[in-house]
């Protein structure tokens, strides 16, 4: 949170935002949607990837497609809307598959809204 009476930014739990804010039901929805991230992020790296005829991994998930591919030495993930295929090529390049995986995760909640 941030004060104009403070120069830095206070760090703390939603409780005591609640009081700063008076707001007693938005802070407690953000500490919610912040711990559900983390938990996802952490189960994320957890996932069993199947391999196209391709040779690439992919994964079908929350009505899309992600796949990650061999682009320019490196590698990239495309990331497609199963219901309405429309379909999205990341413009970041990752130094392994694995580091690719991780940022499909963050292709995937992009793409839940923005990819329609």
């Amino acid at each position: 949170m941030e004060h104009p009476d403070y120069e830095d930014q206070l760090q703390v739990g939603c409780v005591c935002a609640e009081h700063m804010e008076e707001d007693y039901k938005r802070p407690r929805e953000r500490e919610q949607r912040l711990k559900k991230a983390a938990k996802r992020r952490t189960s994320w790296a957890n996932r069993t990837w199947r391999v196209s005829r391709m040779g690439n991994p992919y994964l079908n998930v929350e009505g899309f497609n992600l796949v990650i591919y061999a682009r320019q030495d490196k590698w990239s993930v495309n990331i497609k809307n199963r219901a309405s295929g429309i379909t999205k090529s990341g413009r970041k390049l990752y130094s392994s598959v694995s580091e690719a995986k991780i940022g499909a995760l963050n292709a995937l909640l992009w793409a839940k809204e923005y990819l329609k």
